[in-house]
């Protein structure tokens, strides 16, 4: 007489498998946790995802993520399945859909990881467009959160977290004296527009010269240089200058982005193929 399947079966391989891949996916997902609550990257956006994601680690990393948690529940799933010992010509229909919307999805999600948005693609867009701003669905979806990162603060507050973290430095100025304000604070509302032009003095200080020499960029960090991070910066506080302007419904509002724009007007135009 034949026993029916029973998936805590001891020695059996889909047992096993489950198993195994429940204790490698623990391991990722902390480490996921991990890089998005205490390393540089906390600070998630399109630019710092796309930098990881063009890493082929970070690439194999995010693949082996989709495929064990494919199998875990897709395997989990037939487990239960088998638990209640299904006639055939139901049990194995099931699974083969199972397992084949699995392979699907996970070639999908693979090709994705596999050819992500150029880091060049990402800082040309923000260059030319800003910082973003719109609507996230939240959590729960129905709680929705806006976001707008062209405002004056918070695009200082990301610029330095960029320069700080994201910049291979190729000079020496503490990122406190560049952002006009006392080490171990930070920009706030009140210091916001003497920040600025704080920054926006140092950025024409750094682009009155052509940049470092070729051996002195390292092309493994975001911005290869402070050069390269001036250029590009320079190019967004433009850009979401334009934005704010365009948005202002008072003259002094008007006036001081006029003023922002005026102070990078002579400042050459970022090229991630040339600067990087």
């Amino acid at each position: 007489m034949a026993f029916p399947y029973i998936s805590r079966r001891t020695g059996s391989t889909q047992w096993l498998m489950q198993r195994v891949s429940a204790i490698l996916l623990v391991g990722l997902a902390f480490t996921h946790f991990a890089l998005q609550h205490f390393t540089t990257d906390a600070v998630s956006t399109g630019l710092t995802v796309a930098a990881r994601l063009n890493n082929p680690w970070w690439q194999a990393y995010y693949a082996l993520f989709i495929a064990l948690a494919l199998y875990h529940g897709v395997n989990g799933v037939c487990g239960i399945i088998r638990d209640y010992n299904p006639k055939p010509n139901w049990r194995l229909p099931i699974e083969l859909v199972l397992w084949t919307s699995a392979a699907f999805f996970g070639a999908r999600g693979i090709i994705n990881i596999a050819n992500p948005v150029p880091v060049e693609a990402v800082k040309a867009s923000y260059a030319a467009r800003g910082f973003p701003v719109g609507t996230s669905r939240g959590n729960p979806p129905a709680v929705a959160i806006s976001y707008d990162f062209r405002t004056e603060l918070r695009e200082l507050l990301l610029l330095e977290h960029y320069l700080a973290n994201h910049t291979h430095r190729t000079e020496t100025t503490p990122v406190a004296e560049i952002f006009g304000h006392q080490p171990g604070k930070a920009v706030d509302v009140a210091n916001v527009a003497a920040a600025g032009q704080a920054f926006d003095t140092w950025l024409n200080r750094q682009l009155a010269s052509d940049g470092p020499a070729q051996e002195l960029r390292d092309r493994h960090s975001l911005f290869s240089s402070t050069y390269e991070f001036a250029l590009w910066a320079k190019d967004v506080r433009r850009a979401n200058a334009t934005a704010r302007r365009a948005l202002a419904t008072d003259s002094q509002t008007r006036m001081r982005e006029d003023t922002i724009l005026e102070r990078l007007r002579q400042l050459p135009v970022y090229s991630a193929a040339q600067a990087h």
